[in-house]
């Protein structure tokens, strides 16, 4: 007499618990990695931005955009941007830069300069500039003249970090060529 088994198809529960533990370790093992991608990623596109803003600064300058908020007295020059990190590390703003009628104007943020309206600009949550920094860079038309203070007036450098300390800074460079660098 023979005894008819009938094949039996699927898995058994001992092959499906060595499947989802291998699930389970793979996702422990790139989950850290994924997050710490995306910090990296939200730095890149802080410094992009940026970057984007000082372009924005020599394009105003360049078609002599009409401003007429200067203070009494004084004229506009061109547009700058200005980092400083005494304003909360976390934020950087476009102005116009507006020199005394007859006077002279040392091309750096100052007194008589005024914040463009809704252009102090944030940066994202967790990224700030590098504490100690304050840095103007104006640009004066035709060419336009780029003019940096404080410092080297030949190159500006802007570094950004993350606010956890991971991971390296990267740094904004502005040449006084109007030449923008990422590092």
């Amino acid at each position: 007499m023979r005894l008819h088994m009938r094949k039996q198809y699927g898995f058994t529960i001992p092959e499906l618990l060595v499947v989802v533990a291998i699930i389970v370790i793979m996702t422990g093992l790139a989950l850290p990695n994924w997050r710490s991608g995306e910090r990296t990623l939200k730095l890149n596109r802080v410094v992009h931005k940026a970057g984007q803003d000082v372009r924005r600064a020599m394009e105003l300058s360049l078609r002599a955009q009409a401003f007429n908020n200067c203070p009494q007295d004084t004229s506009i020059t061109g547009y700058g941007i200005v980092f400083d990190a005494g304003w909360g590390n976390t934020q950087y703003r476009l102005f116009a830069n507006c020199m005394p009628n007859g006077g002279v104007d040392d091309h750096a943020f100052g007194v008589n300069d005024v914040v463009l309206p809704e252009e102090t600009l944030s940066l994202e949550s967790g990224i700030e500039l590098t504490p100690g920094l304050k840095t103007s860079i104006v640009f004066i038309p035709p060419t336009p003249l780029v003019f940096i203070q404080p410092g080297d007036a030949l190159n500006a450098q802007i570094s950004f970090q993350r606010t956890d300390g991971a991971g390296s800074a990267k740094v904004l460079n502005i040449t006084s060529k109007g030449v923008i660098d990422i590092n």
